[in-house]
């Protein structure tokens, strides 16, 4: 949390969140790794009264119902007020994905401020019972449980790009991207629309199931009335209009063909300047499926919390490999902050042989690059992966052996050899934690810690309770950075102790997962890899081009014969002879 300083007018100092009510007014931060889970707009009073902040709450209160948002609402002893807003479970959000959202909100509602949401650094808001610099406390507008229900369940999850076609906001103009971002933007387009040309439209699983639009669009759409609260021009108008159609499984054909209808008489007004209406509908809508395919979030369901978690492999020569390198990893790394990092490392490894390796005389090999790596690793940094692979790679006695340097587009080859002081490595076997199934390591520890990973895995090969000293010698870790960890997996349901011993918590991984949206992430990263392997095959491409020669050209070597002389056969014969003659000067 962050406290209130009265002498720099901010929350500057920070430290952690504790189960007595500060005395000064407390905030907690937005974002966590530059992404958040709930949208908080502040409305102020100070400058234009709570009556203003009222009108504006409101209203954005029945923009969010219509999209199927849900809110949380507190007041301020000022009359200045936070509304809250939840996502869905798994839905987190960034900055850039957010802030044309929040300048078309705050266009429309004078009192809002966009600031918390707009810095994912320093963003923060003061929570329901804080104390008010002005004295008092925030109060929640809603009871109490309907509160921890709305926060519990969330939003839906197109709410934001809901909005955002609610308010006509986003803009029709194509991004021209480049690079890896094209390359994602064009992928994420492909996948998620279905036919071409005036026929596409978007795919049934993105559709919203509810197709009537708001009173406010029919209205439009029927009549052309403005309805100014919502719309800065017609412009934004039609364009809630058209988008409202696509999210519906509007074809641009579709869309066209309304045009001429009573339904739809307000759009074929608001584009009755242009020289070609039919050509315009058409234009905007086809935008507007661009633009509704590249922002909708995937469908959210909850299918038990079950991840697709890659693993299953029982090869005695990789386990046997995993459990030595990973004891050369305890024994080598003790004192190092990194030494967590290369554990995930060092098991994404053994995971990629079993899966896409081969064993050549006893010897698993692997060709595997660091963006694969990264995601086999728990959602590692590639940056991370890479350098804990080049710091293995000159390890003395190191368990990784780089057998081949990649080029192109070929990877690294990796030979998975036994480390050195096998003697110690299998003592400390004994009292191994490793699983006996190989698997890839899970997301989660992206959002829990790789450092706690170790702990948990010792819990749960772990037949019978462990004390805490028990679980510290068998994991090689010391006492307070023990208990710290121990405090952790506790807080987040992972682990739980009774009567000193510890054991599995209620929550597991995939659980966790599945609230912090991670197979989303992953399916991210692979795109954007995806993304990043096309663009670099297209630069090798262009390398090779401009590094081969052109074809000589064959009018260089084409015989001309002068018809105007005869030829000379004197010399021909000559040629053939005894070489060519020796002509007068």
């Amino acid at each position: 949390m962050r406290l209130y300083d009265v002498t720099q007018r901010g929350f500057a100092s920070a430290r952690p969140l504790t189960a007595k009510l500060p005395a000064v007014p407390a905030a907690v931060p937005l974002f966590s790794r530059g992404r958040a889970r709930v949208i908080a707009l502040d409305f102020d009073s100070k400058h234009h009264g709570p009556d203003a902040v009222i009108e504006d709450v409101n209203r954005v209160l029945g923009w969010f119902e219509e999209c199927g948002g849900r809110t949380v609402v507190d007041v301020s002893s000022s009359g200045g007020r936070h509304v809250l807003v939840p996502l869905a479970p798994g839905q987190t959000v960034a900055v850039d994905e957010l802030r044309p959202l929040l300048n078309q909100l705050a266009a429309r509602l004078p009192t809002l401020d966009i600031t918390p949401m707009t810095n994912a650094a320093t963003g923060c808001i003061t929570v329901p019972g804080s104390r008010c610099r002005e004295g008092g406390y925030r109060q929640l507008v809603d009871d109490l449980a309907s509160v921890v229900d709305t926060l519990t369940v969330g939003s839906e999850p197109a709410t934001i790009t809901r909005l955002a076609t609610l308010l006509g906001g986003y803009s029709t103009h194509q991004v021209r991207a480049r690079g890896v971002k094209a390359e994602i933007h064009a992928s994420t387009v492909t996948e998620r629309v279905i036919g071409v040309g005036d026929q596409a439209r978007l795919h049934p699983k993105f559709c919203r199931t509810t197709s009537t639009p708001p009173a406010a669009v029919t209205t439009f759409a029927a009549s052309g009335q403005l309805d100014t609260t919502r719309w800065l021009s017609r412009s934004e108008a039609r364009q809630s209009v058209i988008a409202h159609a696509v999210l519906a499984g509007a074809t641009a054909a579709d869309i066209a063909g309304r045009s001429h209808t009573p339904e739809w008489a307000g759009v074929k007004a608001a584009y009755a300047h242009y020289r070609n209406p039919d050509r315009a509908i058409r234009r905007d809508a086809l935008r507007a499926l661009d633009w509704a395919a590249s922002t909708l979030p995937d469908p959210v369901r909850d299918t038990g919390h079950k991840q697709k978690h890659t693993g299953g492999t029982h090869s005695p020569i990789l386990r046997n490999w995993l459990q030595t390198a990973t004891n050369w990893v305890t024994r080598e790394y003790s004192s190092r902050r990194d030494r967590w990092t290369t554990h995930a490392v060092v098991q994404a490894l053994a995971w990629a042989s079993a899966v896409a390796g081969q064993v050549v005389e006893g010897v698993p090999v692997v060709g595997v690059g660091g963006r694969s790596l990264s995601i086999a690793a728990g959602m590692l940094p590639e940056t991370t992966v890479w350098s804990v692979l080049e710091r293995l790679r000159e390890a003395e006695g190191s368990p990784l052996l780089l057998i081949e340097r990649g080029v192109g587009q070929n990877p690294d080859r990796y030979a998975l050899v036994t480390p050195r002081c096998v003697g110690e490595s299998e003592r400390v076997a004994e009292k191994s934690s490793l699983k006996t199934e190989l698997e890839s390591v899970h997301p989660a520890w992206s959002v829990v810690g790789w450092r706690h990973k170790a702990l948990y895995d010792a819990v749960a090969a772990s037949a019978e309770p462990l004390t805490s000293e028990e679980l510290f010698e068998r994991v090689s870790i010391g006492r307070s950075s023990g208990y710290e960890t121990l405090l952790d997996l506790k807080v987040v349901g992972l682990i739980a102790s009774v009567e000193n011993k510890i054991m599995l918590g209620s929550v597991d991984l995939d659980t966790i997962g599945y609230r912090y949206g991670l197979t989303g992430a992953v399916r991210a990263r692979i795109v954007r890899h995806r993304a990043e392997r096309i663009i670099w095959r297209e630069w090798l491409a262009a390398r090779e081009e401009a590094r081969t020669p052109a074809e000589p050209s064959l009018t260089l070597f084409a015989v001309v014969e002068d018809a105007s002389h005869p030829p000379a056969e004197a010399y021909h014969v000559a040629v053939m002879d005894s070489g060519p003659p020796d002509w007068p000067k």
